[in-house]
């Protein structure tokens, strides 16, 4: 389970082994920093998705996370936890998704930063892997109110083109509205009237 001391530890670990001080920080351990009551197994994840950014060579600084700090290293042997060095695209989330960022600097990692997405623009990158482990994850988080759907889809337009087609994204949508028994509406989406499939 990922918990903010464990993070802290994984950014403290990436800086000292990059000679950076600023990441970001996509995939399910986001949520630690964007939300609150989190439920239990929305944090069963052992890694933390980071990216050097603004840099040419952030695909090298990922290798070199993932040499050190990642999957199989010493760091993850030891700990039980680790980093995954991942590329700047590996999370396809809306073009603007730099214009909602909030700053993480933890009590843990002095002097390191992770710049933390939007958990909505998460929840689409999420949305857009469309794997077991993420539609889990979306539905959880759904439940327990942390993101919106209708906030996901007012951004649809914003997708780049790595994501799928917008009709393909308003079905997985509506599915994730039905398998949670929550309302939402598609009246004014591309794809509307389209039977959702998981």
């Amino acid at each position: 389970m990922m918990r903010r001391d464990r993070l802290d530890h994984i950014l403290r670990a990436a800086a000292r082994v990059t000679g950076h001080s600023t990441f970001v920080l996509v995939g399910s351990s986001a949520i630690l920093v964007r939300c609150r009551n989190i439920p239990g197994d929305m944090l069963m994840t052992r890694e933390a998705d980071i990216f050097v950014p603004d840099t040419p060579e952030a695909e090298a600084l990922s290798d070199a996370i993932d040499a050190n700090i990642g999957q199989g290293s010493v760091f993850h042997s030891q700990y039980g936890y680790y980093a995954d060095g991942v590329s700047p695209g590996t999370s396809v989330m809306p073009t603007d998704w730099k214009d909602r960022v909030e700053p993480y600097r933890g009590s843990g990692c002095p002097g390191v930063t992770a710049i933390v997405p939007d958990i909505d623009d998460i929840a689409l990158a999420k949305v857009v892997a469309w794997r077991d482990k993420d539609r889990s994850w979306l539905t959880s988080g759904i439940r327990a109110r942390l993101f919106s759907l209708e906030r996901m889809a007012a951004r649809l337009g914003r997708m780049p083109e790595a994501a799928p087609e917008a009709t393909e994204m308003v079905r997985r949508l509506t599915w994730l509205a039905a398998a949670c028994g929550v309302p939402f509406s598609t009246s004014d989406l591309p794809g509307s009237g389209l039977n959702p499939a998981p």
